[in-house]
């Protein structure tokens, strides 16, 4: 099965939501079982999902209430076919983790073809969780296809 390991820094909004949202891009295209999704942060460490994540990401009828963050190993650096990455920081540290596996690196934005970070709506308002949300689900939009074409290819 072809993995995908979303990255961000504490695994307890941005990873979470870009998670549940491929995977239901996935499940609504019936792709879903050929793909497995999952996250992980640079610093996780056991805890729920952040609240304004939660309600964000229900407005599309999804649910991270069950989410516990974890911390990014080198392990699941290695065991992944995809890493996709909230910012360029973040890129670098795991190509620092394991430099062995650059190639399969990108930020979301650079694998949809656009160049901004996403931003960290921690400790913002409501409507950044949102936002962000919203531009997390744009960025799939636009190339979770490409995802498929290449778990398609590594099989």
């Amino acid at each position: 099965m072809f993995k995908v390991l979303l990255v961000c820094t504490g695994n307890t909004c941005r990873s979470p939501m870009a998670e549940a949202i491929l995977q239901d891009k996935f499940a609504q295209n019936n792709v879903g079982r050929l793909i497995r999704v999952e996250s992980a942060g640079l610093a996780g460490a056991e805890e729920p999902a952040a609240k304004p994540a939660r309600a964000a990401i229900r407005r599309w009828g999804l649910n991270i209430d069950n989410h516990r963050s974890r911390r990014l190993t080198p392990a699941m650096v290695q065991a992944a076919g995809l890493i996709l990455t909230m910012t360029r920081a973040h890129k670098q540290a795991v190509c620092r983790l394991l430099p062995q596996a650059t190639g399969k690196v990108h930020t979301l934005s650079e694998f949809a073809d656009e160049s901004a970070d996403i931003f960290d709506p921690f400790g913002g308002s409501e409507n950044d969780y949102r936002e962000c949300a919203s531009q997390i689900n744009r960025l799939l939009d636009k190339s979770w296809q490409k995802i498929v074409k290449l778990a398609g290819n590594e099989e």
